[in-house]
């Protein structure tokens, strides 16, 4: 019976042989060499109440159309559902994407601010100073349903814009807050572009009580 075993084995290899070289198995390639994952919103800011998605990229592809999964370190500022994050509170947090197969992860640092509540303005501050601007946002008209503009005086909430339209023209109201008469401090106009999720920052001027900066027939020029 070993005899028999033994040929038959013999007869084998010279079956092998006679095809060519004996056959080498080789490693199965690995779909996840040279991928790469981002993710896309690093530096992004959401206002308190505001949602935003969270995205990732994969270079080249990813290879098995896996889920990303996401974890923050702190759910008081932010929480994450269904790939989405829900601004709850003022901060900054860290937020952490982990491919499916937990082979690949990314970093993505979000900031969370306050939510510009101009509701008692009038009634706490006496002082105010008015712009008729002509907003302009990255070279483009302002859209005040995605972009809204609201200023500040020395980092306080003072006022927002609003859109307006007279006599054919639409422009921007600023109306500024400040409870002092003078040397109130710095107005600074920020724009929350919601569509990007980016915060611009533009017009460094001293707070004037009673001025009005530009006409309807010439409005001041606001470029974020």
């Amino acid at each position: 019976m070993k005899y028999l075993i033994h040929t038959i084995a013999l007869i084998m290899l010279l079956l092998f042989a006679a095809c060519g070289d004996f056959y080498v198995f080789e490693n199965e390639p690995d779909s996840w060499d040279g991928v790469t994952m981002r993710v896309l919103c690093d530096s992004n800011y959401v206002m308190e109440g505001d949602s935003m998605p969270l995205l990732v990229d994969f270079s080249p592809i990813n290879p098995d159309s896996g889920a990303v999964y996401w974890f923050i370190p702190d759910t008081v500022i932010a929480k994450v559902r269904h790939n989405t994050l829900f601004a709850k509170t003022a901060g900054e947090l860290q937020l952490v994407a982990v491919s499916n197969n937990g082979r690949l992860q990314d970093t993505a640092r979000v900031t969370v601010f306050e939510h510009w509540d101009t509701d008692r303005l009038e009634f706490s501050n006496t002082h105010d100073m008015v712009i008729y601007a002509n907003i302009t946002v990255g070279g483009k008209g302002w859209n005040p349903e995605s972009q809204p503009v609201a200023a500040f005086v020395n980092g306080q909430i003072a006022g927002v814009a609003e859109a307006r339209e007279d006599h054919g023209i639409k422009y921007a109201r600023i109306r500024i807050w400040s409870y002092a008469d003078q040397f109130s401090g710095i107005v600074t106009l920020q724009c929350y572009d919601r569509s990007r999720y980016r915060l611009y920052s533009a017009l460094d001027i001293d707070f004037s009580v009673d001025p009005t900066l530009g006409t309807l027939s010439e409005l001041y020029p606001v470029n974020f």
